[in-house]
């Protein structure tokens, strides 16, 4: 039997070719996506960009994929993060740590060409796109997925990777639990008077954090997050009051502020799925959590599905066991509780640390900022967790984590 994947975006995309390599071809992947890549204009940037730490970096080199996003990757070599209003900062160097880069910032309408690319030569792996899901049965030996143009595919697992919105998870029943933070992220590529050398900058402002993340050709990847109640009057920015804001609230690190490309806006929430294995169904990535950019641990978070999901698949075959039996799947899921948990927990609480405006607060984060950035320990430990080497799945163990 086969393993359907719903959603072809980047982490349907690495899971399918995960499988495929890790299985060498041996078991059938069908992934179903709605919309086909477009071909990125040479000259243009539309901002969408993700953050993987180096350990997410090694994890999709041992599937034999970095080859195909390394083009389109910018390593940071160097972290800023500062408080506006404050005199504390932190400032990490790969070159402390032995590395050389402490992550990569990846632009996803090149990835995603390559992807899929890499696809169709991937051993197994069978492609519906431009299709959709619009039904979904389960029964006790199999699922049944049937697309737009009426084709029926069955398989043992129906794997939801679709995002935020996810469909998958609404026609299983799966619901969902939401923060609204009440804000908006503010997207775009900028160019600066000063070239960002591998920089990337985390500034937290009382409105909400600001990142400027290092891309091709000197620019700089911006997630800029305000408050929500100004939405209307962000929007009617024009480009010369953009980038006078953006300068005030960013200061002079990078220089003049030259040009801003297109903007767009998004609500920001904290969602996570009330559970994320149901009957011969998983949910990974977005679709089981959706977190706050803040740190940028989202697809990070959703990388470590993927390993764990192929890990325990491949267990579960070489014990003779069903990908989509109970008991495989509530192994995964008590394989990703402690870590999915805390990373939640970590950026929640980091956000409103951070957005919260009281004086004796304020003081208390510049000075813990002076004082990590002077502690060769604290240090460490901050570095080793930008890097993924420091995860709360490892370094504890749960109790109540099953065995095959």
């Amino acid at each position: 039997m086969s393993i359907i994947i719903a959603g072809g975006g980047l982490v349907g995309t690495t899971l399918a070719l995960a499988i495929s390599h890790a299985t060498k071809g041996k078991k059938t992947v069908f992934l179903i996506e709605e919309t086909e890549p477009k071909k990125p204009v040479p000259t243009t940037y539309d901002g969408r960009v993700i953050a993987l730490s180096a350990d997410t970096c090694q994890k999709i080199a041992s599937f034999d994929l970095w080859s195909a996003i390394k083009p389109s990757a910018t390593a940071i070599t160097h972290i800023h993060i500062s408080d506006r209003g404050s005199l504390g900062f932190i400032s990490l160097d790969s070159k402390e740590y032995n590395v050389s880069a402490l992550g990569h910032v990846i632009e996803l309408s090149q990835v995603m060409n390559n992807l899929f690319s890499c696809l169709q030569k991937a051993p197994g792996v069978y492609l519906y796109c431009p299709h959709k899901v619009s039904e979904i049965k389960r029964s006790e030996q199999h699922v049944c997925v049937t697309l737009d143009n009426g084709e029926k595919i069955y398989g043992e697992l129906l794997v939801a990777a679709d995002g935020w919105r996810s469909e998958v998870a609404k026609m299983c029943g799966i619901k969902r639990q939401s923060v609204n933070y009440k804000q908006i992220a503010i997207v775009s590529t900028v160019s600066t008077q000063v070239s960002h050398n591998g920089w990337a900058f985390e500034r937290f402002t009382d409105q909400g954090p600001l990142a400027m993340l290092p891309i091709s050709s000197g620019y700089s990847a911006l997630v800029w997050c305000q408050s929500d109640v100004g939405r209307h009057k962000i929007a009617q920015w024009n480009d010369k009051q953009f980038i006078t804001e953006l300068q005030s609230a960013f200061g002079w690190r990078l220089g003049r502020f030259l040009h801003a490309e297109k903007r767009q806006i998004y609500p920001l929430q904290l969602q996570s799925a009330t559970h994320n294995i149901s009957h011969r169904l998983v949910l990974i990535g977005d679709a089981a959590q959706t977190l706050h950019p803040v740190a940028a641990q989202g697809f990070n978070l959703g990388m470590r599905d993927i390993i764990s999901l192929v890990e325990t698949l491949q267990t579960a075959w070489q014990q003779g066991k069903g990908a989509g039996d109970y008991s495989t799947l509530r192994y995964y899921q008590q394989s990703r509780k402690r870590d999915v948990r805390a990373t939640i927990k970590i950026t929640d609480e980091l956000l409103r640390l951070f957005s919260n405006t009281h004086k004796g607060l304020t003081i208390g984060r510049s000075f813990g900022l002076i004082m990590i950035d002077q502690s060769p320990l604290l240090r460490y430990l901050l570095a080793q967790w930008t890097l993924g080497w420091i995860q709360w799945n490892t370094l504890f163990r749960d109790k109540t984590h099953e065995t095959l």
